[in-house]
């Protein structure tokens, strides 16, 4: 099957382990379910697509609205069309550290929209922030939220802090800063980007990731804000990697 192109104001559930074939019917309950139908107002007939979180797309309509408890609502769903995808090449992990207050959830929104595969709070000299698990399960749901506002089919991870000198053993190391030379894309499968805090690197760092053999690398002509850096570069190595493959 070619797959399906679904318009983008379809609504969209995420549900992981869910791998339905088309004839299916499945139920949607707890929070996606009750917000299907009673914040959203779905009725029988309307087209929903199902993710997963791994690969998993399909596309179902709403056969019926139902009660699952007491006050709470779902949906059951035939499924009229599957597809499976690939996760996005390179694999690009994010590792940044945490910027203060709202800042974090827009910045993790932003990564899942690029198309960023992990992102995890990165230890350095100069961190401030370093996010409890509240706030890591917090930026968990604002990452699942973002993959149905986007239509990604591969949910973004969020990980555990990385201490800076562990981040530098990781696959193809990407030290992002103003001191390197603009960022050239090699073909790597697995990319791991280091974005320091608002302070900056130390010259102990950045010497560090010259033994480590990391490259660094310049993503724009401005200082920017750890978020909007991230992003930024993000995005910058993701289309670098797309260009390579279009050749």
């Amino acid at each position: 099957m070619a797959g399906y192109a679904p318009p983008m104001a379809m609504h969209r559930v995420l549900l992981p382990d869910c791998s339905p074939a088309p004839g299916d019917r499945i139920e949607v309950l707890g929070t996606e379910g009750h917000h299907a139908a009673r914040v959203k107002r779905l009725e029988v007939g309307a087209a929903v697509e199902v993710l997963n979180g791994s690969g998993g797309r399909a596309l179902g309509q709403v056969a019926s609205v139902l009660k699952s408890g007491k006050g709470a609502w779902g949906l059951t769903l035939d499924i009229r069309e599957v597809q499976s995808e690939p996760p996005i090449r390179p694999r690009l992990t994010v590792l940044a550290s945490a910027p203060k207050g709202p800042r974090l959830e827009e910045m993790i929104d932003q990564l899942s929209q690029a198309g960023v595969a992990s992102w995890s709070p990165l230890r350095t000299a100069r961190t401030i922030v370093e996010p409890g698990s509240g706030k890591l399960s917090r930026a968990e749901r604002i990452a699942g939220e973002s993959a149905k506002q986007c239509g990604r089919s591969w949910l973004m991870s969020i990980g555990a802090p990385v201490d800076y000198s562990d981040a530098l053993r990781l696959p193809v190391p990407v030290v992002a800063d103003a001191s390197g030379a603009p960022f050239a894309p090699d073909g790597s499968e697995a990319v791991t980007l280091l974005i320091g805090p608002e302070g900056g690197w130390t010259e102990t760092e950045l010497a560090q990731a010259i033994d480590a053999g990391a490259r660094i690398s310049r993503f724009g002509a401005h200082t920017m804000r750890v978020e909007t850096a991230a992003v930024v570069a993000a995005g910058i190595v993701l289309d670098g990697a797309s260009r390579l493959i279009s050749r």
